[in-house]
């Protein structure tokens, strides 16, 4: 019989493996397949974002563009969105989808994972799915408020931890956790939504000008390798 311990290492061992053969562009595929509108509910978060048409959006770890393309037709033609990844071949993909649905309000943007390289202030940023691998985040985000527009905000959904066997090999992070992390960075809970069954849901305003402070907490967010 196979150990624990072994089993947690055979089972890593899978998983890079198929990272390292292509299971990423499959990952972005089903992520951005449309029975995902079943849970995801993307026509519930647009109307809690409440966007202006003409808004400038950040779709921060736009991945494959599942949300790229519903935050495109919120914020209309006179509109932007910026689909910002670190990962190449994810902007690759958005880009042949942009040219394909002749979609001009959509904009990939290679981000580092310091720096997500807004080409101009922003009104939103939307991250959904990818806060929780993230590096040093309470930094990231008090950085990040000069990249939002005056009343800009930060709208983050994440998954809900549902215990060991679930969060093994992905962290997930608790939904008071986001709060006290983002407070820490300066900014306040502005809305909690109750809309999604797998995740928690908030936005948080832009910090005015002097609110920025020390954190009261540890950044626990895992840090990059040296």
């Amino acid at each position: 019989m196979i150990s624990k311990p072994l089993q947690k290492h055979l089972i890593a061992s899978f998983v890079l493996i198929l990272g390292f053969t292509g299971c990423t562009e499959v990952t972005y595929q089903r992520l951005s397949d449309p029975s995902r509108d079943t849970w995801q509910k993307p026509q519930g978060v647009i109307e809690e974002l409440s966007i202006a048409p003409g808004s400038r959006v950040a779709d921060l770890g736009a991945g494959g563009g599942y949300f790229t393309w519903h935050l495109a037709k919120a914020v209309g033609a006179r509109g932007m969105v910026y689909a910002v990844d670190t990962n190449k071949a994810a902007l690759d993909m958005i880009f042949k989808e942009m040219v394909a649905r002749g979609t001009p309000n959509v904009r990939p943007v290679h981000a580092t994972l310091s720096d997500p390289r807004f080409p101009e202030p922003v009104d939103l940023v939307f991250n959904c799915n990818t806060y929780h691998q993230m590096t040093e985040r309470i930094a990231y985000f008090r950085s990040l408020a000069s990249s939002l527009r005056p009343d800009g905000r930060v709208a983050i959904i994440d998954s809900r931890p549902r215990g060991f066997v679930f969060d093994l090999f992905d962290k997930r992070v608790a939904k008071k956790e986001v709060r006290l992390e983002m407070e820490a960075a300066g900014y306040r809970l502005v809305n909690d939504f109750d809309l999604l069954d797998r995740q928690h849901f908030q936005i948080f305003a832009v910090p005015s000008h002097g609110e920025l402070h020390s954190p009261d907490i540890k950044d626990t967010a895992p840090k990059d390798p040296a």
